[in-house]
């Protein structure tokens, strides 16, 4: 049977591993520092769960134990912003057989990966759902979507696709999976406003000023793609292109024709939030800074999302989070008040 390794075992890389030993296979979880052995309990906004026991999270300094020429997949799950050490740290798991399933958000990860393991295939992953640590050992994913793995020639994907594919975990195979990257980032731009917000995403979400900023970050991704030829897919109830429109209706509007995007536990809040919270450098320059960066190739004005980038780069250095309101956040990446 195929081994497992996840690099990174944190939120999304527990939550994965979790199902995947829940249905069988052999998982090695691995992060910076190891813990005590403690019973996985995985649940969703929908109600489903399973409890998995016993399980060791090993720290990369002590995988003396894990022989690499066994490990089928690594799945890496760090963010953006640990790739460098994270391709030091899997020098000593990788084999020449293993597949390498990165799984960042943004734009460009996996190249990083392939330059530095040429000989190997690297898969793209998408993960378009959120999910956090309720309490010790207790993953929730609080939000929709399936997990959209690279399609490849050799069929790994539709392998994983199978071993994977349950009621917590929803599985998928794409073959245009830039397009899908792009599709996935357009989304991803809220996340630097629901750290500069200051709170939960549903909330966020609520208040029209703050769908207005996410609705200019948008747009301007929109025409980045369209330049690009990219022809994005759904990824929500609604296409990409009418994200926009619908973000800056009013309120009722909103929630009358968004409810499945207000379908998200209360109490969610992006990594982004996670990381200006903890003084953490973050990955607005792979997400909102990935648009201003394809943008000034193609010659195309970037204003709102360059302004974006540069209020969470201050944020990340402040010793207290402040919190902008709508009007004040508006005012700031668009220039107006609401």
């Amino acid at each position: 049977m195929n081994q497992h390794c996840i690099l990174g075992a944190g939120l999304i890389g527990s939550y994965i591993g979790g199902v995947l030993h829940s249905r069988g296979y052999p998982v090695h979880f691995v992060r910076r520092r190891a813990t005590e052995r403690v019973d996985l309990h995985l649940t969703d906004y929908q109600g489903h769960q399973q409890t998995i026991p016993d399980i060791d999270y090993l720290a990369v300094a002590n995988c003396a134990d894990i022989i690499h020429s066994d490990i089928d997949y690594l799945w890496l799950t760090v963010k953006c912003t640990a790739i460098s050490q994270s391709l030091i740290d899997m020098q000593d798991l990788i084999s020449k057989k293993t597949i390498i399933l990165c799984c960042q958000n943004g734009i460009g990860s996996e190249q990083l990966v392939q330059q530095a393991f040429p000989n190997n295939s690297v898969l793209r992953v998408m993960v378009p759902f959120n999910v956090v640590e309720a309490q010790s050992g207790h993953f929730h994913r609080g939000s929709e979507g399936h997990l959209v793995i690279e399609q490849d020639q050799q069929g790994h994907a539709t392998t994983l696709q199978q071993a994977l594919y349950c009621e917590l975990l929803p599985t998928s195979v794409c073959a245009d999976m830039q397009a899908m990257q792009w599709a996935k980032l357009q989304l991803n731009l809220s996340n630097a406003v629901n750290a500069l917000s200051n709170m939960p995403v549903k909330a966020m979400l609520q208040q029209r000023g703050y769908r207005l900023v996410i609705a200019a970050l948008m747009q301007e991704l929109l025409q980045v793609a369209q330049a690009k030829g990219f022809e994005l897919p759904r990824l929500t109830a609604l296409p990409a292109h009418w994200l926009p429109f619908v973000l800056r209706l009013p309120n009722g509007l909103f929630s009358l024709l968004a409810n499945k995007m207000l379908a998200i536990d209360p109490t969610v809040r992006t990594s982004m939030w996670w990381d200006v919270h903890h003084q953490r450098a973050t990955e607005v320059n792979f997400l909102n800074g990935a648009v201003v960066a394809h943008g000034q190739r193609l010659n195309i004005h970037t204003p709102c999302n360059q302004r974006i980038v540069d209020l969470i780069k201050q944020a990340e250095t402040r010793k207290s989070m402040q919190a902008f309101s709508p009007a004040e956040l508006l005012k700031a990446i668009v220039g107006k008040d609401c």
